[in-house]
């Protein structure tokens, strides 16, 4: 009966398009994430969550997600009625990551992976996530993922710093290979992004390690976890690559309530590739 109802819910809700200005096609897409909580496994209840936003995601990252990635994209296949695919190279769970399904109309996946980050992590391993997409009527090129950082008291940012190296070392790999690709990542990481580490990675330094610079682009002006407090959730891009269309959180989720089982609430990010120099 649930099945039933939502396959009913979404029918006709659209995706996001490319839209055409001037004879330039311009590719517009939609990023959403969110922390679905390690212990949750109703995968047709979280697919109807997501896919009840409109416009539907092209891009979806999923942290603590504990189901099997076929499970999961099955549903959000079923739900959105076209076909959701999950990342390439994620054949088994490495650690807590931001595990990503995409739309396979508008997306071609060209290769992506998952690692475990060589750290003292806290409450479980930490993964870190990519993937090399192909926009299917543009050709432009997106380089997604993303990780879900340790949770420490007082913060722990020198921790934080190498799972973060270890998800950046991928995504830097995919940059020399694909060297037109541009960033946008996303993940749960576990704290405000005005901390010390976070401002520096705004910056490009990692600690001893030297990359991209970042912009937030889900700009959300909520609270992401259920118990309150400023957004610990994010999706980042690097720094002048996108213009954000919208942002911020869908307006799912009571602040001290689950939200499907889930404890913290989804956010989303609407891009367009910006201008190229070249």
């Amino acid at each position: 009966m649930i099945r039933a109802a939502l396959l009913m819910l979404m029918m006709g809700t659209g995706a996001t398009q490319n839209t055409t200005e001037n004879t330039t096609s311009v590719t517009t897409f939609k990023l959403l994430e969110w922390n679905v909580y390690w212990q949750n496994r109703d995968v047709w209840g979280l697919a109807g969550l997501i896919m009840v936003n409109d416009p539907q995601p092209d891009i979806i990252g999923l942290c603590e997600l504990t189901t099997t990635m076929e499970e999961m994209a099955t549903a959000l296949s079923g739900v959105a009625q076209r076909e959701y695919a999950a990342q390439p190279g994620r054949d088994a769970w490495q650690g807590y990551g931001t595990d990503i399904f995409y739309d396979t109309t508008r997306w071609e996946a060209l290769e992506g992976g998952v690692a475990q980050a060589p750290c003292s992590s806290w409450g479980g391993p930490r993964a870190g996530n990519w993937v090399v997409l192909r926009e299917r009527f543009t050709s432009e090129l997106l380089i997604t993922g993303g990780t879900h950082l340790s949770a420490c008291n007082g913060g722990c940012p020198e921790l934080n710093q190498c799972e973060l190296r270890n998800v950046y070392s991928h995504f830097d790999a995919m940059k020399a290979k694909y060297p037109t690709a541009r960033v946008a990542w996303m993940g749960d990481l576990n704290q405000v992004k005005t901390t010390p580490m976070l401002a520096g990675a705004f910056e490009g330094d990692l600690g001893n390690y030297y990359t991209f610079l970042l912009e937030d682009v889900s700009l959300t002006d909520r609270n992401t976890h259920m118990n309150g407090g400023a957004p610990i959730d994010f999706i980042f891009a690097e720094r002048g690559s996108f213009v954000v269309k919208d942002h911020g959180s869908t307006g799912q989720g009571v602040t001290g309530h689950r939200l499907n089982g889930a404890d913290h609430f989804p956010i989303f990010s609407i891009l367009t590739f910006a201008a190229s120099d070249q």
